[in-house]
């Protein structure tokens, strides 16, 4: 019992700390570099190897935190990150049928894709985004694309450094017999 205590205090600890580094350090970093999203790169990596429900906590503690440090109501972010990991979840159980480094990037690139649209949508619907309907401006765009390349580099370094942990995972290229 005082182990499983230690191990959600410890999830906790590292999702706060990564929270924090997303929020007070990677949204300062200078144009390309301020795009990376580390919180959507862990709810996935944390879907894919641990499993639906400790995502699920992932999201609601990640989003916690930077709810808190936000401008916008309380809960925009617990609910994107929700979202996301049930979406990414769908995915992952209905279209991906192996557990092998393609399926790990084309969920990277699918949630990444699905928080920014779904963020994008409700600043647009909000009113907080001014000018022009989202899909028609060029940053949005350049975001995404920023943020699609950064979240595959980071998938690439993530599950090499799982996959050499643990030997659960399909195989690079398929192997012939």
């Amino acid at each position: 019992m005082l182990k499983k205590i230690w191990q959600i205090f410890f999830f906790i600890i590292i999702l706060s700390g990564v929270a924090i580094i997303q929020s007070s350090f990677v949204f300062n970093l200078p144009a390309a570099f301020s795009q990376i999203n580390l919180i959507v790169i862990v709810l996935v990596f944390t879907l894919f190897f641990f499993g639906f429900r400790p995502a699920l906590y992932a999201a609601v503690v990640l989003g916690f935190w930077l709810d808190l440090f936000s401008f916008y109501f309380f809960g925009l972010h617990i609910l994107l990150f929700l979202a996301t990991v049930i979406f990414a979840n769908w995915v992952l159980s209905a279209w991906l049928t192996n557990r092998s480094l393609y399926s790990f990037l084309l969920l990277i690139f699918i949630a990444t894709a699905v928080y920014d649209f779904a963020l994008a949508l409700l600043f647009f619907l909000s009113g907080a985004s001014l000018g022009t309907f989202f899909l028609w401006q060029g940053s949005f765009w350049l975001g995404l694309f920023y943020q699609v390349i950064w979240s595959g580099l980071a998938g690439l370094l993530m599950f090499n450094l799982a996959s050499a942990l643990t030997r659960r995972f399909q195989p690079f290229f398929l192997e012939t017999k």
